[in-house]
């Protein structure tokens, strides 16, 4: 972890409320998919630095791919940047996915799709089919990204409008029953992890999703995004900073 200095590359709409930017780093440490960012509002009105996924990252380009959605005034004034600014950002921040089985499913749902294609760049070597979960066609992102790193992608939207219609959690359950895979990984709201505890398709099944929570330091000290785990036999809570943001699905308290 290290508070670096970027230069952005990008930062362009890429669907309806969502940009994608591209920083640019003197030097860039290893990163797994599922690691985040925290990156500092460049106008000093805003104290905290806003996380963010990395999406994915070029180590010999020494750059780092964000996707976020415009959703208030922080990240609104970020939506402002333009080419060649520089922003301070501290990263590589938490635990982050790493497949252990060769062949893996990755799930993502909505802004939750923008930590998957790091976890392929990280991990080539595997099999990797990728469902993915949106409410209609204007919000779709990374279907093609995915495909171009090898991935089989299945695309859902809940009014049909792209893809199959239907909730990403339903198709994500037929792929398991049609071809087992090895390790799950998913990442979007809550609700899908709930409805996805349930399916007795992933039973025995490795499955860790990833949390999000209001941030303060981004680091562990302020104990602001705490969550609640079952663990050895009882109920703690942890910080999902630095202890997360990627659990196995059954030690959550969802």
């Amino acid at each position: 972890m290290k508070d670096r200095s970027a230069v952005v590359l990008a930062n362009e709409r890429v669907a309806d409320g969502v940009m994608k930017m591209t920083l640019k780093f003197d030097d860039l440490p290893q990163i797994e998919g599922g690691q985040f960012v925290h990156v500092r509002v460049p106008d000093g009105a805003h104290v905290l630095r806003r996380p963010f996924c990395i999406c994915d990252f070029d180590k010999e380009e020494r750059t780092i791919d964000i996707c976020y959605a415009v959703v208030g005034a922080g990240t609104a004034r970020l939506a402002e940047v333009r080419r060649m600014e520089r922003l301070d950002a501290l990263l590589p921040l938490g635990n982050g996915y790493v497949p252990e089985g060769g062949k893996v499913l990755l799930i993502g749902g909505g802004m939750g799709s923008a930590v998957l294609p790091a976890i392929v760049t990280a991990h080539p070597d595997k099999e990797y089919t990728v469902c993915l979960g949106f409410g209609d066609a204007s919000k779709v992102v990374l279907v093609e990204e995915l495909e171009k790193k090898g991935a089989k992608v299945i695309l859902a939207t809940d009014n049909g409008s792209a893809g199959e219609k239907g909730y990403v959690t339903d198709v994500a359950a037929r792929i398991i029953r049609a071809d087992r895979p090895d390790e799950i990984f998913c990442c979007g709201p809550e609700i899908i992890y709930k409805i996805l505890a349930k399916k007795e398709e992933i039973a025995g099944i490795p499955t860790k999703i990833s949390l999000e929570q209001r941030m303060g330091c981004g680091i562990g000290a302020c104990l602001v995004c705490n969550c609640k785990v079952k663990r050895a036999g009882g109920e703690e809570y942890v910080r999902v900073c630095k202890d997360g943001p990627v659990f196995d699905i059954g030690e959550v308290a969802l």
